[in-house]
Parts: C-alpha cells; structure tokens; sequence
C-alpha cells in the first residue's frame, strides 16, 4: 500500500500549529514563573527552562525582553477572561433569572487563582517600572472593554437595569481589593462577611430587573458586542479634552 505523503498545505498548517503551540507554552510558562519567582525575579533564562524550550526558540517567537512581557500580560488577560466566561457560564446554566450569589461566588473564587495574583503583582510592579506599565495599562483597558461585554452577556437580564454600571464597579474593585489584602492582613473574616453584603446588596440594586425580564428575553434587547465596546471606548474628543 502506498503510504500518501503530506501535501505543502498539510505540512504549513502543521508547523503552523506547532510554532503556536511552543509559543503558548512558553506564555504559560511566564505566568507560572511570575506567580512562583516574583515578576522581578524572573528571568528568560527561567521561562525558557519552564517550557522546556532552548533560548533560540525563546528568540525566535520573542526577539526581546520587551515583546515576550507584552506577549504574557495580554495571554495572562485572556486566561482570566476565558475563566470567567466559562465558570460564570457553567453558574447561570439554565437559569430563568441571573443567579446573583452564584455569580459573585464564582467570580471571588477566580480571584484567588494564580491568574489574579500574577496581575496583582504586575500592576504593583508597573509603578516604577515603565517599560512594564507602557504595556500593562493598554493591556488593562482592553480587559476591561471586554470584561464590560462578557457580564453583558452572562448576565443579559441584570444589564437591563439603570444600576448594571455601578453594581459591576463594585463588585469588581471591592472583589479584588479583598483578594489582594486577603492574606497579607488576614481578611478571611471581613471577606466572608463583605461577601454576604454585596449579595444582598445586588438583590437590591437590581429588583426593577431581577424578577420582571428573563434572560432570555433580555438577549434580544441586548446591544452587540460592537456597540457595547464602542459605548465604553472613550471618544477622542473627550480623551484630548482630557489632556488639557
């Protein structure tokens, strides 16, 4: 039996693959570095013995210090989006009616991952360093555009209602806030309880919504992805105002 070679468009897509796989994996292996060593303490010497890839092929898909550290933030960004779509998916699976304390449970039990701790830790380390807040600021903007999506989505009921801007500000800078104090000022305690206000305090924020549109129907009332990015794109009209 003849044995049928690989046409050039096979081989392409293979080594294709292939290059895209070694450089996710040395990206898996900075974030894992960042979380074990410190951001400061880690090296391209160290990322590459993580992945298990010589320092050519660190060269090869990172020229330089600066594009693999651009490179890592923004697959750190999508990690932590890609978690917080699916795990908060899983939550409201089937559910009439957004699960409020599910979704603020889900959501606090992603903030204790490594993914959190490493964006932490870099947005400490972009204080005085500039080439790292150069990258991380961009990088934090554009999550938050598509984190402002991905709730819209999950959560299309609640977005209905004139408090969704505001509930989802506090949810995230009272979550992260206890997620990056939890250990360094024991707030095991305070966080158990600031957990049980927020929940009640959402129930509240959205009684015009929670019970009176369901998801479903919310859906076909829901702005695009396009729309909803563009509504939180700043304009350069008021971002040159801004600089003034």
């Amino acid at each position: 039996m003849l044995r049928t070679l690989p046409t050039a468009s096979a081989a392409k897509t293979w080594q294709k693959t292939k290059s895209e796989n070694t450089r996710n994996s040395i990206l898996d292996a900075a974030i894992r570095c960042f979380y074990k060593f410190g951001y400061n303490n880690t090296t391209t010497e160290k990322i590459a013995g993580e992945a298990g890839v010589s320092r050519g092929a660190m060269l090869h898909h990172f020229p330089s210090r600066a594009d693999l550290i651009m490179a890592a933030v923004r697959h750190l960004n999508n990690k932590r989006l890609e978690l917080f779509a699916r795990e908060e998916d899983i939550a409201q699976s089937d559910a009439a009616h957004s699960r409020i304390e599910e979704g603020i449970d889900t959501y606090w039990a992603q903030l204790n991952t490594p993914f959190f701790v490493v964006f932490h830790e870099l947005q400490v380390a972009a204080r005085t360093d500039k080439e790292l807040y150069d990258v991380l600021i961009p990088a934090i903007e554009e999550f938050d555009r598509a984190w402002i999506v991905s709730t819209r989505e999950i959560f299309p009921d609640l977005a209905q209602s004139q408090e969704f801007q505001r509930a989802n500000l506090i949810t995230l800078f009272l979550l992260e806030g206890l997620a990056a104090n939890l250990h360094t000022r024991k707030a095991t305690k305070a966080a158990a309880e600031l957990l049980v206000w927020l929940k009640a305090e959402l129930r509240r924020s959205f009684t015009d919504v929670l019970t009176s549109i369901d998801r479903e129907s919310a859906k076909l009332k829901a702005p695009t992805p396009r729309q909803i990015q563009q509504k939180a794109r700043p304009s350069k009209r008021r971002t040159a105002a801004a600089k003034t």
